[in-house]
């Protein structure tokens, strides 16, 4: 008979990142922000992620999505937050190879990432050890 046993969560501080694909009207683009933000606080709650600071795109470009996303790099790198949290990387990124980019540069700089969607973010690719050749031994 097996014991049903409490899933452990830990507590992982994160930043927010609220983006939406509204561009015309900064009301409807704050009413999609406050619809994500809730599924992202209930998706916080079950996982043990605890949500330190917010940031919201509202109807700006994406280039002030790569303002807002260097500046929750930032975040991390002050230890405000351990990790980034948002409802999908389509949102913050303009392809595929730039999605990969900001991962790569919050999972390299030793931080998390996750989204509502796909869970933690990992790019398990396994760094390539390289033999140091001693340039006077032949």
């Amino acid at each position: 008979m097996k014991k049903n046993k409490k899933q452990q969560t830990e507590n992982v501080r994160c930043v927010v990142i609220l983006a939406s694909n509204e561009k015309e009207s900064i009301d409807k683009a704050a009413l999609k922000e406050n619809k994500q933000l809730r599924y992202i606080n209930e998706y916080a709650n079950a996982h043990g992620l605890i949500v330190t600071k917010i940031v919201r795109k509202g109807c700006f470009s994406i280039n002030v999505v790569e303002g807002m996303f260097t500046y929750c790099v930032e975040l991390l790198k002050q230890g405000i937050a351990e990790a980034v949290l948002l409802a999908n990387m389509y949102y913050i990124g303009r392809d595929e190879f730039d999605i990969y980019n900001k991962v790569g540069l919050i999972r390299g700089s030793g931080f998390r990432i996750f989204t509502v969607d796909d869970g933690e973010l990992m790019l398990n690719i396994h760094p390539i050890k390289r033999k140091v050749v001693n340039k006077y031994e032949r």
